[in-house]
């Protein structure tokens, strides 16, 4: 008779147990930051292919996240990364490899709360040709900042355009 309530408390200590354990992996998938691809583009033209990104930076923290980089802005932390429709990667590039840094030092971007969205170009020399289709996904940090987890979006397909010359009047 005296199993039955020793038994009652196992139960109840394994099932509170498992509760908060579930809370804790719940509270894992919510990163407080995410980062979402709407759009891609990719436009070749005799030099390579450019890769027009609609970017959105999600920062659901509660607060303003200091970002510190050598170049522009809270999105320099991030790397454009193409694969064949198979999955097989072809080419990854952060974004700021065609830029020049600012500045030796870096400087500091605030990133607010809530949602900031930006359209940021990957030019990647003799890279694709068109009517290529491709799957695109970009990945990264925010650099400098006390948030440390990889930020990275879905995988967007798209194709290979030609890139539009444009005309002198």
């Amino acid at each position: 008779m005296k199993l039955r309530p020793l038994t009652m408390h196992l139960t109840l200590g394994l099932s509170l147990l498992l509760v908060s354990g579930v809370s804790t992996r719940a509270d894992e998938k919510n990163p407080g930051v995410s980062l979402m691809l709407s759009k891609v583009a990719a436009r070749r033209d005799s030099q390579g292919t450019e890769f027009h990104c609609q970017v959105t930076i999600d920062n659901h923290t509660g607060k303003e996240i200091a970002v510190t980089s050598n170049f522009f802005s809270v999105f320099d932390g991030l790397e454009l990364v193409v694969t064949n429709i198979d999955g097989k990667v072809l080419k990854q590039q952060p974004y700021t490899f065609h830029q020049s840094p600012f500045t030796p030092n870096g400087r500091e971007f605030i990133l607010k709360r809530g949602k900031t969205k930006k359209s940021i170009v990957f030019p990647v020399t003799s890279f694709g040709m068109v009517g290529q289709s491709l799957k695109v996904r970009l990945v990264g940090t925010l650099p400098g900042s006390s948030y440390k987890r990889i930020l990275s979006t879905d995988t967007i397909k798209t194709v290979i355009g030609k890139k539009r010359t444009q005309t002198t009047p």
